[in-house]
């Protein structure tokens, strides 16, 4: 395959089914690239590496023998060599039945994967059993060649295995489940999380972090009972009330002596105990490192402590007898690298995401994982050389983990996630829908590459990454054009739809599928004028799979490892137990503020209640501002957050509905409230502490049963006040969310049917774009708007294809765009028309959206909205007509089904919150109800595939994928 430069115009989403449509097993004997496109924009090459091997990891269930496990978090190597296991943390959620919409809850389970290793096996592991084990997390502990811990997850329990003799063949069986006897997470309403696993050398104690409890359990493996429990917190060590510390344990490491080491991911910290009595555990010391500590692992003599710590991607060094960290190894740093840049200038940027660390049995070399560049790199511990990174290897997507074989010649590395293809999937017996149900883990098995091959491997990294890319002079020029004339942007953030769903129909050109259009352009005639009369945008993803992480997205081109997999487990439904961690929460509490009383401030209290009986009590609940789900920039802690850019830059910045937590009144059917202002009823208070006071307490945030419209009233209220004072923001968050749909008898725009509140969403960015155009600041300020994510419908390309408008001075007009680009382009983009730092790798090195604009244009352009008929005879249609827009030409519309039924359809969705409803089976209902008896998309015989070199027409008889 020709490889094309990163900044060449016209990459297609690239790969996104070339090679991850498998069959159970795919082998690779020969090296090559196979680059394969990533919603991220990054791309992934697991069989570049000599040898390679990749298996997805399917459990054969009979119901589903082409379902494929997601979500694999953590593996193992029994201590004989001869058995690989793998356990799984993700959505892995099955329907079965009429139209593929009944829970299986039989296998709707985590899974733990049992590989041959042994012999000839060894470089093509074979599968040789699955178990079912109801939840999971990250623990997966060895005792012995006959015993297999796994813990359980919201379980609350520690699941022991057990089998006859050694052989690779025997069968493994549950022997036991050891109850931790929690009730509860800390937090508001979240389930205990049980967590990362070690047992001591003796094989006589097992210690489980307790990730949501913030504790240890220490376990008496002969009885299988439990002997201690531990608060890793500062209030238990030291007395010390408020302080934050030992929160989200992680992993846990037991050295022979009895000290155990407790990795803590949000208060960035190892934790260090004595474990000699374990009916009795002493508090030794914390030991702070410069990101959140994820796995860890020893050197072969014990003397050494190797951490993984994400957000600094770095590798912290701890010296185990005087517990302090003698040395950091940068990642980004590469052998021959100066101190000061690194490869490819990498070191300023954090992005990679290390996450685990595996040592070889000699001692000399150490292997750590990268979640965010899908790497993993090889790191030099020998004296002679000091500790410097030889080179990386490329993996597949969001890799978990690497283990070794006996002899340290294969390694074996675990992805949790891959792209997922159209949805749903154009290959034969294949019914899932819902992109995380597309997801797929594999096992990823090759020699350990040594020399050139690793040379060779470490360009393939860069490559991916873009790294080594170099920006062209045409995008340099254009940018600084723009800078030079563009002093504002207002960022729309938009729910849920894909490019399919709302211009599939559109007809100008574009890549789209009409037959899988819910909101066409009768319903939303603004978004088919805006993408008619400037840019559509027909290769435009959303790396996010929902509303948690898509939110990251969004505000910090970048995901964290705990929220992505905290994400996987959430979604999958309220026994998994994990929580929304994002939007300024963790655990259902507001962390991003540090006082209770602020925090009691913006939830009217409920922080208190929701945390004063729990150990500890309110003091010690997630105190200070950490947020697990906020990386770090160069220009400060947590401040990788496109407005935190802006602001760092000396720009002015105002937010509107993102990051809030909602109070006050909305009125109701018979009276909406649509002056939130002069009424002087506050609807929202900010959870980000740099909003706090750049957020306009009278916009609404998330709320279903609060129409666009309405939300824009009050935009506009504020707009002309800036207008009037000559004082517009370098920088607008506007977050308009009715496109996600639901409370539909509730709403007080009347806005009963999705197909009327999608028509809502519509006319309100219309509206704001009319707003800006008509107004002094039409020549110097750039619209974006973009989706949080694409999970709530089809497209015949990629699940994660998703519609994003870009509209002001110098962007083309009627022109179709189908360079591959992705929010992380469009944060980069404002990024440099803004002139701020970049906030992470990803928005470093990745292109701006240059291919929109012509300099050579006047700058002038205008805009007029239209509403929807759909809207006729509602509370948003009486705003619109009575601000003097007119409704759209053509036939009345009317929605297919009343309020009752909506209502009635969903009766059983918690709607107050993001993303608190069953997804795919909301899918479901949105279709229906919408397109009525036009039947659930399916398989289609002819396809639009993507390629490297564009997109091609195939029958699916004929994909060979």
């Amino acid at each position: 395959m020709k490889k094309r430069g990163i900044f060449q115009s016209h990459i297609a989403l690239g790969l996104l089914t070339s090679s991850m449509v498998f069959t159970a097993v795919q082998a690779v004997a020969e090296p090559q690239s196979n680059m394969e496109l990533l919603p991220t924009g990054q791309f992934i090459s697991p069989k570049a590496i000599p040898g390679a091997v990749q298996q997805l990891l399917n459990p054969q269930l009979s119901a589903k023998p082409t379902q494929v496990i997601s979500g694999a978090i953590k593996s193992q190597l029994s201590p004989d060599g001869n058995t690989l296991a793998v356990i799984t943390a993700g959505y892995n959620t099955v329907y079965t039945g009429a139209n593929n919409s009944t829970l299986d809850k039989a296998d709707s389970t985590q899974y733990i994967f049992l590989f041959d290793v042994s012999g000839a096996n060894k470089a093509n592991p074979k599968l040789a059993q699955v178990i079912h084990q109801n939840n999971a997390f990250d623990g997966l502990a060895w005792n012995g060649n006959q015993t297999l811990y796994g813990t359980g997850g919201a379980d609350d329990k520690v699941y022991v295995y057990g089998r006859a003799s050694a052989a690779p063949s025997a069968q493994w069986t549950q022997t036991t489940a050891i109850a931790l006897n929690h009730t509860k997470g800390i937090g508001s309403g979240v389930k205990p999380n049980a967590g990362g696993l070690a047992v001591s050398a003796d094989g006589r104690t097992l210690v489980v972090a307790n990730n949501y409890d913030d504790s240890i359990s220490v376990i008496n493996t002969t009885s299988n009972t439990l002997v201690s429990e531990y608060d890793l917190r500062p209030f238990n060590t030291s007395g010390q009330q408020g302080v934050a510390g030992g929160e989200y344990p992680w992993a846990v490491s037991l050295k022979a002596d009895g000290t155990a080491f407790i990795s803590s991911v949000r208060d960035r910290e190892v934790v260090v105990l004595n474990l000699a009595n374990p009916a009795a555990p002493q508090f030794i010391t914390r030991i702070p490192v410069k990101g959140n500590a994820y796995g860890m692992t020893f050197s072969p003599d014990q003397s050494k402590l190797y951490v993984a710590v994400s957000n600094a991607d770095q590798i912290a060094v701890v010296d185990t007898a005087s517990h302090k960290v003698e040395k950091t190894i940068n990642i980004a740093r590469q052998n021959g690298d100066d101190d000061d840049e690194g490869s490819g200038n990498t070191r300023k940027y954090s992005g990679r995401d290390t996450v685990n660390v595996t040592v070889s049995k000699d001692g000399k070399t150490l292997y750590a994982v990268n979640n965010g560049d899908n790497s993993i790199a090889v790191v030099s511990l020998t004296s002679e050389n000091g500790y410097h990174v030889r080179g990386m290897i490329p993996t597949a997507y969001a890799p978990k983990d690497i283990t070794l074989s006996a002899d340290g010649s294969q390694m074996y590395i675990i992805n949790g996630k891959s792209v997922t293809g159209p949805n749903p999937l154009y290959t034969s017996g294949t019914s899932a829908q819902y992109q995380f149900g597309l997801e797929k883990s594999s096992l990823v098995s090759a020699p350990v590459p040594t020399g050139d091959a690793l040379e060779r491997l470490t360009t393939q990294v860069n490559e991916n990454n873009h790294y080594s890319a170099k920006e062209s002079d045409s995008d340099r020029e254009t940018m600084k054009f723009l800078r030079a004339h563009i002093r504002h942007v207002i960022y729309v953030v938009k729910e849920n739809r894909t490019f399919d769903q709302i211009l599939g129909d559109l007809g100008n050109g574009s890549n789209g599928d009409p037959t899988v259009t819910m909101y066409g352009k009768a319903t939303t005639p603004n978004f088919h004028n805006i993408a008619s009369n400037f840019v559509t945008l027909d290769n435009f993803t959303d790396p996010g799979d929902g509303s948690m992480d898509g939110w990251s997205w969004v505000q910090h081109a970048h995901v964290t490892p705990t929220e992505e997999v905290s994400q996987q487990e959430n979604y999958a439904g309220v026994s998994r137990g994990m929580s929304y961690e994002s939007e300024g929460s963790n655990r259902g509490l507001p962390v991003g503020l540090a006082s209770t009383a602020m925090r009691d401030f913006a939830t009217n209290g409920n922080f208190t209640s929701a945390t004063s009986a729990l150990p500890g009590g309110t003091a010690n609940a997630l105190p200070g501002i950490a947020d697990v789900s906020v990386p770090d920039a160069p220009f400060g802690y947590q401040k990788a957050s496109i407005y935190d850019a802006v602001l760092q830059a000396g720009g002015a910045v105002r937010n509107y509905g993102g990051m809030v937590n909602n109070v006050g009144s909305i009125g109701t059917i018979a009276s909406p409230l649509l002056t939130p202002f002069a009424s002087n009823i506050v609807q929202a208070h900010s959870l980000k502490p740099s909003l706090v006071n750049l957020t306009d307490p009278y916009y609404r945030g998330f709320d279903q049963a609060y129409p666009d419209t309405f939300r824009e009233l009050e935009w506009n209220r504020e707009f002309q006040q800036y207008v009037a004072d000559v004082q517009l923001p370098s920088f607008e968050l506007v977050r308009m969310g009715s496109d996600h749909t639901g409370s539909y008898a509730q709403n007080v725009g009347q806005m009963g049917s999705a197909e009327q509140e999608e028509a809502d969403n519509d006319f309100a960015v219309g509206k704001l774009i009319e707003t800006v155009a008509h107004s002094p600041y039409a020549r110097d300020t750039l619209i974006v708007v973009v989706e949080d994510d694409s999970q709530a419908g089809s497209d015949h390309v990629d699940s994660h294809r998703s519609t994003a408008y870009v509209v002001g001075p110098y962007v083309k007009k009627h022109a179709v765009i189908s360079t591959a680009y992705s929010q992380v382009n469009a944060l980069r983009t404002m990024e440099d028309v803004l002139g701020t730092e970049h906030i992470d790798l990803n928005t470093a090195y990745a292109r701006p959206m240059a291919d929109l604009f012509d300099t050579r244009a006047d700058g002038s352009w205008s805009y007029t909205a239209v509403a929807s008929t759909i809207l006729k005879g509602t509370n948003v249609g009486k705003v619109a007509s009575s601000g003097g827009n007119q409704f759209a030409e053509g036939t009345d519309i009317h929605p297919l089904h009343d309020a009752t039924y909506w209502a009635n359809a969903t009766k059983d969705f918690d709607f107050s919150k993001e993303d608190r409803i069953p997804p795919e089976l909301f899918n479901r209902v949105l279709w229906k109800g919408v397109m009525g008896d036009t039947p659930y998309p399916a398989p289609h015989s002819i396809y639009s595939k993507p390629t490297a070199e564009g997109t091609k027409t195939v029958a699916a008889a004929d994909d060979d994928d």
